[in-house]
């Protein structure tokens, strides 16, 4: 009974059993099983929620958490301005939100626990999983395999690679978060101090290759800013970290030198994503691959054969793919409730009242499934419309102060050469401009916006580190409160 009340009320278990199931909701065939394991791990979820601050008093010991309660009672009210519309969902969606930030945040609250080695097990189970998805997927690929069958589009969709994912900008984000993965875990601090066995060189290279090439062939554009930026955001570091002061010759230096890094980054990218594509589909062509396709058409599955030829490219040929019709239709629901927002439940039944074909894309899940799934592809445009400004200006603060107060340590410590600090540090830059584009920050219940504040609450390790709490207070409406907490 002991092992099993050690086991309920262990956060650690708790994210790790999360993240995993939230990527493999994400792989063909297995999403119906991992879904119901989903909703036991909200029911578990909610019983840590109330365990931790009953007997740890998790909100009072968290970084910034008075703007992330703040955050999260002001969306609760939006919820009840709207009760007769979804009220039982955007409660969901609260109860998501609070995990993001007092489940998987405030990691540094736990002060037993290395999270080195919690993260360690995470980086090493993308790296193997996305090796494996890989490898079968390519060979399919190669093999000639492609079908649709119910929701699935297996192996290429719309002309892009998809491989065993559901989808070819979940590919994207996926292999971008192995590469860095397979970065931290060349770090020789990580390794040691989590007291684990080093992944092999060979292997971590073999991840590398492969999700490199699956990068390249899903054709997501977002997955490649947020790869191309993770890269010139550790330039950035490694041009003007761990030096304290600078002359202005050698500022100006550094910028020129920065920017040209960016440039040779940029078109090195392009470039070689432009010859993968292009070789694999003429290796493709050349092979004489025929890609056969199966449709589930009232429940008898047809078969026949396609000869188009596959060039791992977007059948849109937008540079936005839609992306700046989805901003319109977010700034005009936003026009309507500025103040207090609409909740994220309330999106599609709203832009259906409001636009003559609905929010733009929702016709492509299907009408029951619509309702949960819709986003506009921004994760600032859905903070800005589902908590109005008011949400957006909270969460905005918490975001500032955070960002404000690691950039100074990670820039000023001198000691960061074998850490994983500047890469965390590099990918949730990265993370910030990838929001612009894609489901990001809160509103999604997926694994990419879980992964994004796991790697938050790692990080407030090491500012806690950096600024430990002496449990200085401040008044506020005559009540002291821990100074951190603002």
């Amino acid at each position: 009974m002991e092992r099993i009340k050690a086991v309920l009320t262990d956060n650690s278990i708790f994210r790790r059993c999360y993240i995993i199931c939230l990527f493999l909701c994400n792989v063909s065939f297995v999403q119906i099983i991992t879904y119901v394991g989903l909703v036991l791990l909200f029911i578990w979820a909610v019983f840590l929620l109330i365990y931790n601050e009953i007997k740890k008093h998790t909100f009072q010991k968290t970084r910034y958490g008075a703007w992330l309660l703040a955050y999260l009672v002001f969306t609760i009210v939006t919820a009840f301005i709207h009760i007769n519309d979804n009220f039982f969902y955007n409660i969901v969606i609260e109860l998501h939100i609070a995990i993001c930030f007092f489940l998987f945040y405030s990691v540094h609250t736990e002060k037993h626990l290395n999270f080195r080695r919690e993260l360690y097990s995470i980086c090493r189970f993308v790296v193997y999983a996305t090796t494996v998805i890989g490898v079968v997927g390519l060979a399919f690929l190669m093999a000639g395999i492609s079908f649709e069958l119910w929701w699935v589009k297996f192996i290429v969709y719309e002309n892009r690679f998809t491989g065993l994912y559901t989808n070819p900008n979940i590919l994207g984000f996926t292999s971008v978060v192995a590469v860095f993965c397979c970065h931290m875990l060349c770090k020789k601090d990580f390794v040691t101090l989590s007291g684990k066995d080093r992944v092999s060189r060979i292997w971590l290279a073999f991840c590398l290759a492969i999700n490199a090439v699956s990068l390249f062939l899903c054709d997501s554009n977002a997955a490649l800013v947020l790869m191309v930026c993770y890269c010139i955001f550790f330039v950035l570091y490694k041009m003007f970290g761990a030096e304290r002061t600078f002359s202005k010759k050698q500022i100006v230096t550094k910028i020129i030198a920065c920017a040209l890094a960016g440039a040779f980054i940029v078109g090195m990218v392009f470039c070689v994503r432009f010859v993968c594509q292009s070789g694999m589909s003429e290796i493709m062509e050349r092979a004489d691959v025929i890609t056969e396709t199966v449709n589930d058409d009232d429940n008898e599955q047809q078969m026949f054969a396609a000869t188009s030829r596959i060039t791992f490219t977007h059948e849109n040929k937008n540079l936005d793919s839609g992306r700046l019709k989805l901003l319109r239709q977010a700034a005009s629901l936003f026009s309507d409730f500025p103040l207090f927002g609409i909740g994220k439940g309330n999106i599609y039944n709203y832009g259906e009242e409001k636009f003559d074909n609905g929010i733009a894309f929702s016709d492509l899940y299907g009408k029951e499934l619509a309702q949960y799934v819709t986003d506009f592809h921004n994760g600032y445009a859905m903070i800005l419309v589902c908590s109005g400004i008011v949400g957006f200006v909270i969460f905005s603060i918490f975001g500032l102060r955070f960002a404000k107060h690691i950039s100074i340590y990670v820039f000023k410590d001198e000691n960061l050469k074998e850490s994983i600090l500047p890469c965390m540090y590099s990918f949730l830059c990265a993370y910030l401009v990838y929001a612009l584009f894609e489901k990001a920050l809160l509103y999604d219940v997926s694994f990419t916006v879980l992964f994004f504040w796991l790697i938050m609450g790692y990080v407030s390790c090491f500012l806690c580190k950096y600024e430990p709490d002496h449990s200085q207070g401040i008044s506020i409406f005559k009540r002291r409160i821990r100074k951190t907490l603002v």
